[in-house]
């Protein structure tokens, strides 16, 4: 016991942290054993009142010295490369830390020793840092890691527990239950039900989304429950990932109500769309506003159609009207109920991360509704839409979506988009500064694109001579990292 573990319990409390054990410097003092409020209190008064009189801990000579860290047999990185991530991290350009630490993890050599404390405290801070700080670290991390705190995410990283659950912020109690769902999809939702109770609806509404991960029909009964509690947003989570198990009674009845509300008559010359609204006072799917908000203005019957249209699988479509995504699109065009069946739609393709139907409703979205549904498709499927739609309108505002690196091919187009935009007066669109800005970072090879400097816009010049350095920086690395020296 420390006073930090006492100091986080009574944050926490009782109701969800355990009580910690009784310090050896409190030995011979009695604390209450039923109690755990008046227990954590009594330690709480000893402990302070130990900390006042100058408790001082046994002597140093009684203890053994640690065990050295294990020997990397990996060839350090060069001095150059070295003085490079001393300088990122300085300047706190923690991107291209991320960057230096992929290509360090793909050369087999090892981090400079010296700056591992700093790397490790950098990632404890920033999680997007962990996955490529572990791929490259090696042994001398996981000693060091048994002496501080702050980096128990890489040195204890493995130990998942109900106490560690109980006591652990948000983030990090997320982070265990998608290390729990990937080991045992059983215990991961153990975990979920044995602090249901007392979490608050946010993280209920999180944790119940965490079992995407893993998810089958074993968890049918508890998403089940969740369509019962209090908060929308866990209604909703749950009723998300409902619809995706096809075998769900909650994914049958779904059904059911979208064959009642939507189906296509065939005829002779052309086939029509027929949409009869679902009953306003018959069960609410709980389904919709997940990703769009209900629409503005609309009546009671449409906002019903939208949650009876999203809480539908979006492969049951197909199936159901014989009719292809493109197709069903056009033909609720000429209905009066074309926005709901569109919202709901946009709603299910991008939960169930449906391609064809994706690939459809982009064609005929505006800025705002393609971010998601562009977020929705798989990584290689984005990258070839941008790769086959440079001139698009929604170029720039979607290439945030593509993951980097970007390929080469993505690459090439970008750096003729980034020639046309830069000659051009921005004015006041954050736009292509935007553009510029994340090229810089994500261009692969990190070349920069063949305009002339004097050629680039006045407003745009400083962005430009950002990408530049940053660019330099990039191939720097490269060559320090992946290519032999001496």
């Amino acid at each position: 016991m420390s006073w930090g573990e006492l100091v986080n319990t009574a944050l926490i409390g009782v109701g969800r942290a355990m009580v910690p054990p009784d310090s050896p410097a409190l030995a011979g003092l009695t604390f209450a054993d039923e109690d755990r409020e008046a227990r954590l209190l009594q330690q709480a008064a000893a402990m302070s009142r130990a900390r006042r009189a100058g408790y001082r801990p046994h002597s140093a000579a009684s203890r053994r010295a640690p065990e050295p860290a294990e020997p990397d047999d990996r060839p350090p990185v060069s001095l150059t490369a070295e003085a490079q991530l001393g300088q990122i991290l300085t300047e706190e350009r923690f991107y291209l830390v991320a960057e230096w630490l992929r290509l360090l993890a793909t050369s087999r050599q090892r981090p400079p020793d010296a700056l591992v404390p700093a790397l490790l405290t950098a990632a404890a801070r920033r999680p997007e840092l962990r996955e490529p700080l572990t791929a490259a670290l090696g042994p001398l991390a996981g000693w060091l890691a048994n002496f501080n705190d702050e980096w128990d995410w890489f040195g204890k990283k493995t130990e998942i527990g109900l106490q560690q659950w109980e006591t652990a912020d948000s983030r990090t109690r997320s982070a265990i239950l998608a290390a729990a769902r990937r080991a045992d999809p059983a215990a991961g939702r153990d975990l979920v039900e044995s602090s249901w109770t007392v979490d608050s609806f946010r993280d209920r509404a999180a944790f119940v989304a965490g079992l995407r991960q893993g998810l089958s029909l074993a968890d049918e009964p508890f998403l089940t429950r969740a369509l019962d509690d209090k908060r929308a947003e866990v209604r909703q989570a749950a009723a998300g990932l409902l619809a995706q198990l096809p075998e769900s009674d909650f994914a049958y009845r779904a059904a059911q109500r979208a064959v009642a509300a939507v189906s296509v008559r065939r005829g002779t010359l052309r086939s029509q769309l027929i949409v009869v609204p679902p009953d306003t006072k018959g069960p609410d799917p709980a389904a919709g506003g997940t990703i769009f908000p209900p629409l503005r203005g609309a009546g009671a019957k449409a906002a019903m159609l939208q949650r009876v249209v999203a809480a539908t699988p979006a492969r049951f479509w197909i199936r159901h009207t014989r009719v292809e995504p493109q197709e069903l699109l056009r033909l609720a065009a000429t209905t009066d109920w074309s926005a709901p069946l569109i919202v709901g739609w946009s709603e299910a393709a991008i939960r169930d991360r449906d391609v064809p139907w994706l690939h459809a409703l982009l064609q005929q979205a505006g800025p705002a509704s393609a971010g998601p549904l562009f977020a929705a498709l798989p990584a290689p499927a984005r990258e070839d839409w941008l790769s086959s739609n440079p001139g698009s309108l929604l170029f720039g505002d979607l290439l945030e979506h593509a993951a980097a690196p970007w390929s080469a091919r993505l690459s090439s187009q970008v750096r003729q988009v980034l020639a046309r935009v830069a000659r051009q007066d921005p004015r006041y669109s954050p736009g292509p500064r935007a553009m510029i800005s994340l090229s810089a970072r994500r261009l692969e090879p990190p070349e920069a694109p063949d305009l002339d400097l004097a050629l680039v816009h006045d407003r745009l010049r400083t962005a430009w001579n950002d990408l530049l350095t940053t660019l330099s920086i990039r191939a720097a690395m490269r060559r320090e990292l992946t290519e032999p020296h001496t």
